[in-house]
Formats: C-alpha cells, sequence, structure tokens
C-alpha cells in the first residue's frame, strides 16, 4: 500500500473495503452480469432497511424513556444573557440527546462503509492488479464517508461558477439540518390540528417516520454513488477511446472541450470525483495542458453553434455522458438538455438521453453513445 496520512475512520473504511476477494464473474466492470445486478438489488435493500431501522430506533431510544421516567431528565435553571431571570433548560436531555445521535451517526458510518464495500466487491472494482488501487480504494472511502471532493478545482473548473457563496452556503445548510427542519415542521402541523388533544408523546414520536425515512434517503444516497464510481471508471475510457478516434483531427472540438468539461460541472452545480476523472483523463487524452486558472468562457455555444456536424455530435456525447454518469438526469439536466437540443448543438432526443442513462445506471454499458 501507498504512504498516503489517514485519519483512524479513513484507515478502517479502507482496510475494510480492500480487504476481500472481489468477485467480478464476466471481466467486464462497465456491464453487470444478471448475479451482480441481484447481488447488488439485495445490498441496497439491507442498507435503506438498516439506515431507516436506526432512524426510528433513535428516536424511539430518546423520546420514550423521556415521557416514561421525566424524573430523570429534569430542568435545570440556568441564566442565559440575554433574558434577566433564569430559564429552564432540559440539560439531562440534551445530553442524553447528544449521546444517541453520535452512536446513531456511528452506526449510519458503519452502514456506509458497508455498503460501498459489498457493492464494490460485488462487481469486481477496483481490480488488485489496478496500478491505481490505492487510489480507487480512497475514492470508494470518500463515499462511505460522505466526504465532497473538490479536485476539480485542481484543473480550474468551477462548479459554482456565477453562484453567490451566501446561496451555496444556504444550500449547505439546508441540506444538514432538513431532517430536524422536516421534524419540527410536522409537530407544528399536528399541534396545529389537534391542539391541546396532542399528547406530547406522540407528537414526539411523528419523528419516527421522518428520521427513518431521511436515513433511507441519505442511505440511497451512498449505494447510488458508489455503484457510479463503480460504473464510471471504465466507461469514461470507453468514451474517450470513441472521441479520441472520431475527434483526434477535428481542431474545433478540441479548441472546446475545456469549456465543456468546465459546463459540464457549472451544470451539475456540485464538485464530484467521476467529473474530476472525467476532466483530467480528457484533457490528457487530448494532450491538453491543465490550466489551474482556467476561466469559463460564456460564448462556447456560439461557437459550437457555428461549428460542424462532427464538433456538435462529439459535443453531445461528452454532454450527456457527462450528465449519466451520476446514474440519472435531474430535472435542471433536462431542461438543459432540451436548451441545447432547441439551439439545434445537442443532436440526441430527450427519449434517447433517458433511455441512455438508464442503460448506464442498469450496467448495460454506453453502446448507444459510442457507436458509429
Amino acid at each position: 500500500m501507498g504512504t498516503k496520512k489517514r485519519s483512524k475512520i479513513e484507515k478502517y473504511a479502507f482496510e475494510s473495503i480492500s480487504s476481500k476477494e472481489y468477485q467480478n464473474r464476466d471481466g467486464e466492470i462497465h456491464i453487470l452480469s444478471p448475479e451482480e445486478q441481484k447481488d447488488l438489488k439485495r445490498i441496497r435493500l439491507v442498507s435503506l432497511s438498516l439506515a431507516a431501522l436506526a432512524g426510528a430506533v433513535g428516536v424511539v431510544a430518546c423520546y420514550v424513556p423521556y415521557h416514561t421516567w421525566p424524573e430523570y431528565f429534569p430542568d435545570h435553571m440556568i441564566q442565559i444573557p440575554i433574558w434577566d431571570e433564569p430559564h429552564p433548560v432540559p440539560v439531562v436531555f440534551l445530553v442524553f440527546s447528544l449521546i444517541l445521535v453520535i452512536i446513531e451517526i456511528a452506526f449510519l458510518t458503519y452502514n456506509n462503509i458497508r455498503t460501498v464495500r459489498e457493492v464494490s466487491h460485488a462487481c469486481g472494482y477496483p481490480s488488485p492488479t489496478d496500478k491505481e488501487f490505492e487510489q480507487r480504494v480512497d475514492q470508494l472511502v470518500s463515499v462511505g464517508l460522505e466526504k465532497k471532493p473538490k479536485n476539480q478545482s485542481e484543473l480550474g473548473i468551477n462548479p459554482y461558477f456565477g453562484m453567490p457563496k451566501f446561496y451555496v452556503f444556504l444550500i449547505t445548510v439546508f441540506n444538514i439540518i432538513k431532517a430536524t427542519l422536516t421534524n419540527a415542521l410536522m409537530k407544528l402541523i399536528v399541534r396545529r390540528l389537534l391542539g391541546r388533544y396532542a399528547l406530547r408523546m406522540l407528537v414526539d414520536l411523528l419523528g419516527i417516520p421522518i428520521y427513518a425515512f431521511w436515513n433511507a434517503w441519505a442511505a440511497n444516497r451512498v449505494y447510488k454513488e458508489a455503484k457510479t464510481r463503480v460504473l464510471a471508471p471504465p466507461n469514461i475510457q470507453i468514451l474517450l477511446n470513441h472521441l479520441v478516434r472520431t475527434q483526434k483531427d477535428n481542431p474545433e472540438f478540441r479548441a472546446e472541450l475545456y469549456h465543456i468539461l468546465d459546463y459540464l460541472a457549472i451544470t451539475k452545480r456540485a464538485f464530484h470525483d467521476n467529473h474530476y476523472l472525467l476532466s483530467k483523463f480528457a484533457l490528457a487524452e487530448f494532450e491538453i495542458k491543465v490550466d489551474p486558472d482556467h476561466v469559463h468562457d460564456e460564448q462556447f455555444l456560439e461557437r459550437i453553434q457555428n461549428g460542424s456536424e462532427l464538433t456538435k455530435k462529439g459535443f453531445s456525447q461528452l454532454m450527456l455522458f457527462g450528465m449519466l454518469i451520476e446514474g440519472s438526469l435531474s430535472f435542471t439536466e433536462k431542461r438543459k438538455l432540451k436548451e441545447l437540443s432547441e439551439k439545434g448543438i445537442f443532436i440526441y432526443s430527450m427519449e434517447e438521453s433517458k433511455m441512455a442513462t438508464k442503460d448506464y445506471y442498469e450496467g448495460r454499458g454506453i453502446g448507444f453513445l459510442v457507436q458509429g
């Protein structure tokens, strides 16, 4: 192994993911066999079930003792600077809740790491013979620990180009506290509807389906991310081999490649390891020097619109692949593809785009994009 310095949790995740025999049954990582697809469905079901169960148990463990034995959770009168009189604060309950939250987070982290490990092993990725095996595993570790990569900035690519920093901050904060906000809103609605008839324990236990849902949602995101991380590298190479073969003598496409990659990241509005790999390898394959100070040119679409049909085809192939690489097309991406299609620079229909996305995520490869 390499000498990269890792924290204890990163070390555990790395050793866990790289510890087992890899089960690739057909030798083709970019294609999922029926057995692999069956394994992945089982892995997803177990992962989401455990995450949802953790959310439900956490709520029950928190509020049932609190309401059943209130004498063990007394309020303490504490002087709060902004008020003149001391106010009651449930210190014991807050400490108890914090301990439960820490336990739940630890379990959910373990569940994420286990999910990533099982997905990677079921698909036979990465191969132990891969010269970048350690780097591949580290990328999977970041999925399990839900660490957001920012390595695209090394290439001068900024997904947040043109977006106010305060807006980015608000999105981040909302993503962190959305479960708490949902729970608070549900309690407010129930109290409004039932008034004094709403028992406190009943209102507090409404958090069971809410936290179970958000935990399952987060677990599904980790599962999906792990699956697309496994599928992406071999499919990236297949696409780039095709683009090099078809576009290597096309100076128009090569001149706009950096801007296309930049535009993809801006459309996504997020850093992503798959996009980093796509950008890094694309620049290398077309022998374009990395520019950390690269500046996005918003006029490049006009040049492609006035360019050759070959350039538009290469642009369309790279754009669609860059969008489906995460396994689905968002509402924003569909709208963007529709706009590009109306301008005459995106050659695929929405039905074809959806079909290609489904084929990719279900492990049937990207044959549609690289034909011809």
